[in-house]
């Protein structure tokens, strides 16, 4: 856990940082309703994210293929409906996008600091995560953690079905499943609300900025993180990449499969809100209403130092 100190340190860096990124973008990227978030404090220490959509499952071929020749929603959901699954596994390519994408040098670098790896808690989430970042003996591994609010858009599709607990703690036993029910009672025969999936998302970046870990990993889908960074009123996406240019992928695209991304994560204070390391943000009431408070995710650029090399542990996974 951070010190006081390192934390204050940081909390301050995070709101010269907003009032400079407000400075050179236009007013519509860093508002909350008519608030400024430059002129807001941050409620926790900012934590550096890391996200990454699992990699390619059995449900995803055809769908993304389509999606991506621009195809209605309906058209998507028709073809994940054909090639539906229980609690969908990688494909043999989904597996090997996960491998190879932990191999690639600024994931490496990317992935070196991570303290704690938070996973929606379907197959195809925990499996990229365990492939991308596979378990070893070294005593500084992160922890694993599944969530239930990290899960895919919900309802109507086998695959967005998951296993019970028991299961789970057997086919992944390095994961601590403790977070989420005994048994999957909230899959319905009726497909989730773009809205309520997105709640989900944003109540689970609250649960991340609670935790003591400064440096995380994030597995999750594609539908849940485009819905909470797009479309949540709370959630802010600002683009604080070094790089810029025409051909440079806009910060609001869909994820691809197995795509990482890096983001400084913070939760900014507009209405004095109290600061406890103990609040419960979710629980907190104000004039007989639940508080949201808005958090930025701003996206940075994802480096390898020239000096960088790997470690004797991460040389021995490699040749694995």
């Amino acid at each position: 856990m951070a010190s006081p100190s390192s934390s204050a340190a940081a909390s301050k860096a995070a709101s010269a940082r907003m009032r400079h990124l407000s400075s050179t973008s236009s007013s519509s990227d860093i508002t909350n309703d008519n608030n400024d978030i430059s002129t807001a404090k941050p409620l926790f220490p900012p934590k550096r994210v890391l996200l990454l959509r699992h990699g390619q499952a059995i449900h995803n071929p055809r769908a993304e293929a389509a999606r991506e020749n621009g195809c209605s929603f309906e058209k998507f959901l028709s073809l994940m409906e054909e090639d539906d699954s229980f609690d969908a596994a990688l494909t043999e390519l989904g597996e090997n996008q996960a491998r190879d994408a932990g191999r690639q040098g600024h994931v490496r670098h990317a992935l070196r600091n991570v303290e704690m790896i938070v996973s929606s808690p379907m197959s195809r989430a925990l499996n990229t995560a365990d492939l991308v970042h596979p378990v070893s003996t070294k005593a500084s591994m992160p922890r694993r953690v599944a969530i239930e609010d990290w899960r895919e858009i919900n309802g109507k599709l086998l695959n967005a079905q998951r296993l019970p607990r028991s299961a789970l703690e057997q086919k992944f036993p390095n994961w601590n499943f403790g977070e989420i029910p005994a048994l999957d009672e909230s899959w319905t025969e009726e497909l989730e609300s773009r809205d309520a999936c997105s709640e989900r998302g944003y109540r689970g970046l609250l649960w991340m900025m609670q935790q003591r870990e400064q440096n995380i990993l994030l597995a999750c889908h594609g539908g849940i993180l485009n819905y909470t960074m797009n479309t949540h009123s709370k959630v802010v996406l600002v683009d604080g990449r070094k790089v810029h240019s025409e051909k440079q992928r806009c910060i609001t695209k869909r994820f691809g499969n197995c795509e990482m991304r890096e983001f400084i994560m913070t939760v900014w204070d507009f209405d004095d809100y109290p600061t406890e390391e103990t609040t419960e943000l979710l629980d907190v009431q104000k004039n007989g209403e639940i508080m949201q408070p808005v958090i930025t995710l701003e996206e940075v650029t994802m480096e390898m130092e020239e000096s960088y090399t790997l470690s004797d542990d991460e040389e021995k996974v490699e040749m694995t």
